[in-house]
């Protein structure tokens, strides 16, 4: 097993990859013609939440049920921005795969399944 130097490299993991989606949603609505319609809170929101969690990665700091937290925010917060969006037939109707990446991440295939199936109830 390889040990790394961080003992977080999961965060690290985690809030890239969440970057990377928040990047795509950022195209998605300009594509749609929707970046600075009123429903894009949730994404000031999760760009808010991932710059205060970048800064928690950064110093290696974590709070009391750090992965769960992490999980149900990026699981409300992307289930918030799929609604506003209109669903399906909406310009980010990818988004359930932030919470479904997170979950992954911090708690491997049973965490990707886990809220795979409690994003898409």
């Amino acid at each position: 097993m390889h040990k790394y130097d961080s003992p977080y490299i999961a965060d690290w993991y985690t809030v890239s990859l969440r970057w990377l989606t928040l990047l795509g949603m950022v195209v998605s609505l300009s594509q749609g013609g929707l970046l600075f319609d009123v429903s894009v809170w949730p994404l000031v929101g999760l760009v808010l939440w991932n710059m205060a969690m970048t800064l928690f990665a950064g110093l290696n700091i974590r709070i009391s049920y750090h992965r769960l937290i992490s999980v149900a925010i990026d699981i409300l917060m992307a289930g918030v921005f799929f609604w506003l969006q209109g669903g399906v037939l909406g310009p980010a109707l990818w988004v359930g795969l932030l919470p479904i990446l997170s979950g992954a991440i911090y708690f491997e295939w049973w965490g990707a399944l886990i809220v795979a199936s409690i994003f898409s109830g």
